[in-house]
């Protein structure tokens, strides 16, 4: 998610520079810097789909198409090699208006920045995979040409010596792999092998709407609890039974590429009673759980470590951006203490 930051920083410079040129561009000039509107809404568009969208890509998106439809004209005169003889009152207020928010959109995404953390300085190998298929028919993994139905995401030691245990992390739909990264990585920095999966198979719609695409949906889920926190508790049962199904298929997925192992399941919030259907069901290869929002220092629970990978949802809440880990550093060690027998 760090690396998103400088991408959105690009396409907010590229809206500051084109705006910006009504204070030094007059008279008798070809308007070139009018290109550099539709190259920022191509770049936040390239960035929303490898990264998903948020809030900041969002507003970047809105920010990117008025600039593209205040910029027609002179892009259809530049394109003719025609000169624009003056500046409209309309096109001058608008790109005031873009030039404001772009800076405060750089404001914020400096202020808001994700905590960087690389797993190669915790010694830990971070691999991503992609896999086709649907929850009925199974997942195999994808091709360079296939469609993604599911991301696998695996955290181990460099070393190569893991615990029996592969720890699989349930995420509450309000966040996504991403949102628990801190967590898994330094979890595989304690010798576990760490996995977590998001899935976009078509057999697994959450809203049956056009929410369910990837690349909005974690935002979609965000903004379904923010404006009724009740109705979306009182959808547990609905979440419990798409969440049996997904740490199901990551049971399947991952003991096809690490063998015959024992599975230790973390969940938070919406997964909880997911995860202890499935411990039930599975005949003794599930060797225990731990609740991520059973510890009360967890201050977010079904957001994920939004203090590292989300600081502008996590001020919404109350908390600040915080470089020193110490919420997924605490979970760790409670789930440490667990999967060994311990307490918490």
């Amino acid at each position: 998610m760090s690396y998103s930051v400088l991408g959105e920083m690009l396409v907010a410079f590229l809206l500051i520079v084109n705006s910006s040129r009504i204070f030094f561009l007059r008279y008798e000039r070809i308007d070139t810097l009018a290109v550099l509107s539709p190259v920022a809404l191509f770049i936040i568009l390239l960035q929303i789909i490898a990264w998903n969208a948020d809030v900041i890509s969002v507003l970047l998106l809105v920010i990117s198409i008025i600039s593209l439809f205040t910029n027609m004209h002179a892009l259809v005169r530049s394109a003719s090699r025609l000169y624009v003889d003056h500046y409209s009152p309309v096109f001058i207020i608008f790109s005031v208006i873009i030039f404001a928010g772009s800076l405060f959109m750089t404001f914020i995404l400096v202020k808001y920045s994700p905590v960087s953390i690389k797993a190669s300085d915790f010694n830990v190998i971070e691999t991503k995979i992609r896999f086709k298929g649907s929850f009925a028919g199974g997942f195999t993994e994808a091709g360079y040409t296939d469609g993604t139905d599911a991301e696998l995401y695996v955290y181990e030691p460099a070393n190569g010596k893991s615990a029996h245990e592969i720890v699989l992390v349930g995420c509450d739909k309000r966040g996504d792999t991403e949102s628990y990264r801190p967590y898994m990585i330094l979890l595989a920095n304690e010798g576990y092998t760490v996995a977590a999966c998001d899935f976009s198979a078509q057999d697994g719609k959450w809203f049956n709407t056009i929410a369910d695409w990837h690349i909005i949906r974690r935002l979609a889920m965000c903004i379904s609890y923010l404006k009724d926190k009740d109705q979306f508790e009182r959808q547990k049962d609905f979440y419990t039974f798409g969440m049996i199904r997904e740490y199901t298929a990551m049971e399947n997925i991952v003991s096809a590429k690490f063998g015959s192992r024992q599975f230790f399941l973390v969940s938070d919030r919406m997964s909880g009673t997911a995860a202890g259907d499935v411990m039930r069901e599975s005949g003794g290869k599930v060797k225990g759980i731990f609740a991520l929002d059973s510890i009360a220092e967890y201050k977010t629970p079904g957001f994920g470590c939004i203090e590292q990978t989300d600081p502008l949802l996590a001020s919404f809440f109350g908390y600040t951006r915080d470089k020193t880990l110490f919420i997924p550093r605490y979970l760790v060690l409670k789930t440490v203490n667990v999967v060994k027998g311990g307490k918490k």
